[in-house]
């Protein structure tokens, strides 16, 4: 096919038309402007990048300008979502749009599906086909997409290439050849990103890779990633095992988020059940048998692909199952709002006279004796065992990174385990922490240790979540310990929990008494644990009154 030439648009003016720069004619009749035409290419292309290829090809109709835009546009959106609305013969309309794009034109970024367990429209020769083309046009971004029910069959020669910069999987089978010839082959790979993969490989080596991602990804075995020129990391709840990190001495930002429910703790939980002794009996009126299953929230990272959907709940029916009020309030005088998130506070406009009580008195209420160390979190609340659940040495492996995330429910195994040998975070501007840090109830010690190593810190984030162990702990009328800690950088605070979640006062007096202003720490409150947990009763309540009438 001869290669196709893009002539250059310019304006056209019929007879009889004069143009003028106001959008009227010289009749003064209104002439419809078309600004979006008037756009450059570059600025187009970036529309076309968020539209599948068969709508971009349908722009051709709008106008001469729009003709032959899109056989040039860098990017190839050709994934088929659960909605449809792609052309019939969709394996035949792809070959067609790929042949008449511009000869010179190259495919920077595609993005595809594999076929599904029903689909006959396309096979996976079709899918290695449409990659290659991709690769021969120098691509250099390739997102591919399976099912959650038929991942994403790869073969590393269909990914062999000097211009390959990024590779996102979704939905794939990762096995350890694919990651060798991948990282071996494509010397200018910079980011990997696997979501929702089955990860078969053993190590992960490569000098140019800057970028990794690994969000919900079963391991089946022990994964070692080694990149000394990686800058970011982000490991997203990680199932069966976590990956062991070495050799990130160039790290910037690191993000680690454990989620204890998708690793092999169960055999642990009666070791934890038999030292903790606000943990629940196997016959707990709640019926939570498990660490993870006790907490009331769960970290739920955000996904980009714009093709998965959820379904949307049924309404009851019953006349009787209306909806009931919510006129309710607790002892906290904070209104009805359950669910609502507030507006972000300074602290000194919540302390509601807490600062003046002997909860956060640093004479009574906390000890704050300057010098105090913590040698790390009792080895009562940890689990030593690195072939079953593995991420060892993961702290170190993030020592040097100057943005640090570090999320995890109460309780939480892995990351409790590697504080009892917390190293020196001398590069460390920004922390941000999950309720793990915090043993049940209210003792800082994890905190305050991370604190104590974390000497240039500027910036702190904690995320605190209420669940009904921590309410009970708090009801008994726990005492926090305090502790001393140098962050002489520290310059804003700011704390996630729930309105009647007391905490916050003790750790607000805690930083006040290692010399952080009140003035600079700031609250962002959510809605009431206990009515939260109120309306759940009652919605529960009246399910199963609904159920029994219905029968």
């Amino acid at each position: 096919m001869p290669p196709k030439v893009t002539k250059r648009w310019v304006p056209v003016h019929r007879p009889g038309e004069a143009s003028s720069s106001d959008g009227h004619s010289e009749g003064g009749a209104d002439l419809a402007v078309d600004r979006l035409s008037a756009l450059p290419d570059a600025l187009l292309h970036h529309i076309m990048s968020f539209m599948k290829a068969w709508d971009a090809a349908r722009t051709c109709v709008l106008s001469r300008r729009w003709l032959d835009l899109w056989a040039s546009a860098p990017c190839v959106d050709i994934r088929v979502g659960r909605r449809g609305g792609a052309p019939e013969d969709f394996d035949r309309f792809v070959y067609c749009l790929l042949l008449a794009r511009e000869a010179l034109a190259p495919v920077e970024t595609l993005r595809l599906r594999s076929p599904g367990e029903d689909e006959d429209d396309f096979d996976n020769n079709d899918v290695r086909m449409w990659i290659r083309h991709a690769i021969r046009r120098n691509a250099r971004v390739i997102q591919l997409f399976g099912h959650v029910n038929w991942p994403a069959q790869l073969e590393p020669v269909d990914f062999v290439s000097r211009h390959l910069k990024t590779l996102k999987l979704s939905y794939a089978d990762v096995y350890d050849r694919f990651t060798r010839q991948l990282l071996s082959q494509c010397p200018c790979l910079e980011e990997l990103e696997l979501k929702r993969c089955l990860v078969e490989s053993r190590n992960i080596t490569s000098v140019t890779l800057k970028r990794f991602t690994v969000v919900k990804c079963i391991f089946n075995m022990n994964l070692l990633v080694g990149a000394a020129n990686l800058l970011s990391v982000r490991c997203i709840a990680p199932v069966m095992w976590v990956p062991l990190f070495k050799n990130l001495g160039a790290l910037v930002t690191g993000s680690v988020m454990i989620d204890d429910s998708s690793l092999p703790t169960q055999e642990f939980e009666k070791h934890q059940k038999d030292d903790d002794e606000f943990a629940p009996s196997s016959d707990d009126d709640d019926g939570n048998n498990s660490t993870y299953a006790r907490s009331t929230s769960k970290y739920v990272p955000s996904f980009d692909d714009s093709d998965e959907y959820t379904s949307d709940d049924s309404d009851i029916s019953d006349d009787f199952c209306e909806e009931y009020s919510d006129d309710i309030k607790d002892n906290h005088d904070y209104g009805n709002d359950i669910n609502s998130d507030s507006d972000t506070y300074e602290y000194s406009e919540i302390a509601n006279g807490y600062e003046d009580k002997q909860i956060g008195n640093c004479d009574d209420g906390l000890d704050c004796a300057k010098g105090s160390k913590y040698d790390g979190c009792s080895a009562k609340y940890v689990i030593n065992d690195y072939e079953a659940l593995g991420g060892q040495n993961l702290l170190h492996s993030l020592s040097n990174a100057q943005n640090l995330e570090l999320l995890g429910h109460s309780g939480e195994v892995v990351l409790r385990r590697e504080s009892i040998s917390c190293p020196t975070f001398s590069n460390l501007k920004t922390l941000t922490l999950g309720e793990w840090c915090i043993n049940t109830g209210a003792d800082f010690d994890i905190l305050i240790l991370l604190l104590q190593h974390s000497p240039s810190l500027e910036k702190l984030y904690l995320h605190l979540e209420m669940n009904l162990d921590i309410q009970k702990a708090l009801e008994i009328g726990i005492r926090s310990k305090g502790g001393s800690f140098a962050c002489k950088y520290l310059s804003m605070v700011r704390i996630r929990c729930t309105k009647d979640d007391p905490r916050v006062h003790m750790l607000a007096q805690l930083f006040r008494c290692n010399g952080v202003p009140l003035e600079k720490i700031y609250v962002r409150r959510s809605g009431s644990f206990y009515l939260r947990n109120l309306k759940l009763e009652r919605g529960i309540a009246i399910g199963e009154l609904c159920e029994s009438r219905a029968h």
